[in-house]
């Protein structure tokens, strides 16, 4: 294999960690806190009785399907002094037709030696365009042809919200005009959760998610103790969606000066 090869396999693994995972198992309910019936409705998959994470996963991803919307996902890891061991940002830049997207991603910690991953990113549907530094002070431009779903597999986060509703007992703790916003304290599947690498033994969790009437999930937070190698860790996980309906998708200025690849190379 090729270093080109490698580079483009390496920044597909990177991107598709971003998301979460999908279990095909049938959905479980919880019963949530009781909220007084004042005519005001339930976004689908949350009920008076019940919330169904696949629903409510499923419908936040279909609804974002025919709008265009940035989403940004941040993620953290300190330790028990509050010591940030790793921290991740990564936004996106989502069209209407979803296949037209870009995105930019940001990575560092101490146990990279501070340094900083960066990728940026543009797909048209036909080709993905991507800026990154290979080393310190030394950044390629390469593009290849699109295979399956472009660099990114789960645009909406549609998998992580699944997740952490199966992860997590989901109650209603606010509905209004405006949605509903669901809150959880405790297990019922960690094993759902989508933890960072070398992370384990989730525990001590909190998640609050905000619900809009479409079925979008506009805004969750989600923290846990956890295990990294012997050491304690606290693990926060945000995503916010923004400009929905308003996200310009442009091809950026550096696309022209890309190198073309194949995993055939």
């Amino acid at each position: 294999m090729t270093r080109a090869v490698v580079a483009i396999a390496t920044l597909a693994l990177v991107l598709a960690g971003c998301s979460g995972f999908v279990q095909q198992d049938s959905p479980e309910t919880v019963t949530p806190a009781a909220v007084p019936t004042d005519g005001v409705g339930y976004p689908p998959g949350v009920s008076d009785n019940a919330v169904v994470p696949s629903t409510l996963a499923s419908t936040h991803e279909r609804t974002l399907a025919t709008t265009n919307y940035t989403l940004v996902t941040r993620q953290w890891v300190t330790d028990s002094n509050g010591t940030v061991l790793r921290r991740s940002n990564h936004t996106r830049y989502v069209a209407v037709n979803k296949t037209t997207y870009a995105g930019r991603f940001r990575q560092n910690g101490t146990e990279l030696n501070t340094f900083t991953t960066r990728i940026d990113y543009w797909t048209n549907g036909s080709i993905v365009a991507a800026q990154y530094d290979e080393r310190v002070n030394r950044r390629s431009q390469v593009k290849w042809s699109v295979r399956d779903d472009g660099p990114v597999s789960d645009l909406s986060e549609r998998r992580t919200i699944r997740g952490v509703g199966e992860a997590v007992a989901l109650s209603v703790a606010d509905r209004s005009d405006s949605g509903v916003v669901l809150v959880g304290t405790r297990f019922r599947n960690p094993d759902r959760l989508n933890t960072p690498l070398f992370v384990s033994d989730p525990r001590n969790v909190s998640v609050r998610l905000r619900v809009n009437h479409d079925g979008t999930v506009s805004a969750f937070r989600l923290a846990f103790d956890a295990k990294r190698s012997d050491r304690q860790v606290r693990v926060t996980q945000e995503m916010r969606l923004r400009h929905i309906g308003s996200t310009t998708v442009r091809q950026p200025e550096w696309v022209e000066n890309t190198t073309q690849r194949s995993l055939q190379d």
